[in-house]
Parts: structure tokens; sequence; C-alpha cells
């Protein structure tokens, strides 16, 4: 390839991002497996109690009934797992809809529920009480959650082993908290941790392309890139903040739908 066709940055870094998308299913693929399995065997055990009951002619209509709302229950959640996973299909679909942001929040960290547990970090999660809506690609909510969610998993990086006899032992507090707030109409998603932080004068430049404190080459530095770039274009705001011992990451969007009274 001559100089000339040399990909410049902007191309290089465009590329990536579809890639770092794709690096997303291959993270989540698991988990969402195993959380998709919970409503799928509910389901079972009682499709397999109502048919017992039908064959041994004890069927009682109110237990039926009970029975088959739970089943449908687990098929909502069911079908909702399985569309919070498109948020991170590169060929999705991307024109900007009216969604609910904080049913989008719950949905990914559902999906991101085995990887806290596989690191060992707790969440604490606050959802609004007010249910409003805001104009967004329909993935978007999901993906930012994600990529901020993996930054945070990776800063606080493995499980230290810890002397149990060691008379100067240190434990950290392995906590990732995420709240959500509405007021003046925005819509703001914190995520707040104790991962140590970054430096101020890396923290001005951590939403660049490219930009990485992993020594490992593990990571291309577009997370925080992406997050920033798909808040940016939905007239939001995207905010890196140190706290005492770790990050505040803050997201804020224009809501078009007041919170129903």
């Amino acid at each position: 390839m001559s100089e000339q066709e040399q990909p410049t940055q902007e191309e290089l870094a465009a590329r990536l991002r579809v890639v770092s998308r794709l690096a997303g299913v291959g993270k989540l693929s698991a988990g969402a497996a195993h959380e998709i399995n919970q409503p799928l065997n509910v389901i079972r055990m009682a499709a397999y109690n109502l048919r017992r009951s039908i064959e041994k002619g004890t069927l009682e209509t109110e237990t039926a009934l009970v029975k088959l709302q739970r089943i449908d229950e687990q098929i909502d959640r069911a079908a909702r797992l399985v569309g919070g996973m498109k948020a991170f299909s590169p060929t999705s679909k991307q024109d900007h809809c009216t969604i609910d942001p904080s049913e989008a929040v719950a949905t990914a960290l559902e999906l991101l529920a085995k990887r806290f547990g596989a690191a060992e970090v707790a969440l604490e999660y606050h959802p609004t009480d007010k249910r409003v809506a805001l104009q967004s690609p329909p993935t978007a909510i999901q993906e930012v959650v994600a990529h901020v969610v993996d930054n945070t998993l990776e800063a606080y990086g493995p499980v230290a082993e810890v002397d149990p006899f060691a008379s100067n032992k240190t434990v950290i507090e392995r906590k990732l908290t995420i709240t959500e707030v509405v007021s003046d109409g925005r819509f703001t998603l914190c995520f707040e941790d104790g991962a140590g932080g970054m430096e101020t004068e890396f923290l001005a430049k951590a939403a660049e392309p490219f930009v990485t404190t992993d020594e490992t080459a593990g990571h291309a530095g577009l997370g925080l890139t992406i997050c920033r770039d798909l808040i940016t274009s939905m007239d939001g705001e995207f905010l890196l903040e140190p706290v005492e011992g770790g990050l505040r990451v803050t997201v804020s969007l224009p809501v078009t739908q007041a919170p129903a009274s």
C-alpha cells in the first residue's frame, strides 16, 4: 500500500469503532445466554406443571392462570434481553426514535450481570421512578452503559489475593454505583467507581481516540470515544470527573417527554 493509500487516523478510528462493537458482542454473549436461560427454565417448568395437572385431571383455573401469567412475564423478559443484544450489532439500524432511557439502562445491566459477578464488582443501581422519553438511536444507551461498565471492570483489574493473616492488609471495595436523575428537562445518568481514577492531565484527553491506560495493547482506547460521540449526537453532555479513589462518568440528555404526573 502506498503512502497516499494509508488510512488517516479518523478513518482508522471509524473502522475500529465497528471492531469495538463486535468485541462487545463477544464479551456479552456468554452472559446473555445465561440470563436468557433463566426465563426459559421458568417457562419449561411452568409448562411441565400445567401438562402434568391436565394429564391428572387436577388442573384448577386459578392455578393455571397464575402459571400462564408467569410464562408471559418470562417471555417478555427473554424478548427484552434479545432486543438488548442488538445494541452491539454493527448492522443495527441507528435512526433516532423515542425511547425510555431508564428501561434501556436496566436492560443493559441485566445483560451485563454475569460480568459483574465474574469481576467480583458489586453493582449499586438507583433507577429513577420518573418515566420520561428522549430521542436516541434505539440502542445507543445500552452501548454507552456497556462501554462505561467495561471501562470500570477493566480499571479494577483482576481480584487480588489477600492474606487473611496479614496485619496490614488493605481491602478495596469493588463497586460501581449507577444513579439516574430526572430534573429540569434532562435525564442524567451517573457512574461512580473506586477503581483508582485517572491523573488530571490524562483525564482531559481520556475520551479522545486511541487514548488508554492499558499498557498491554489489549484495548484500542475507543470505548469512551464512542460514548462521547453517541451522547453528543443526541445533543447531550458527556463528562469525566475525578472523585476520591475513583472516577465519575456523567451522561446528561434532554428529554422530549416530561415525567408522567
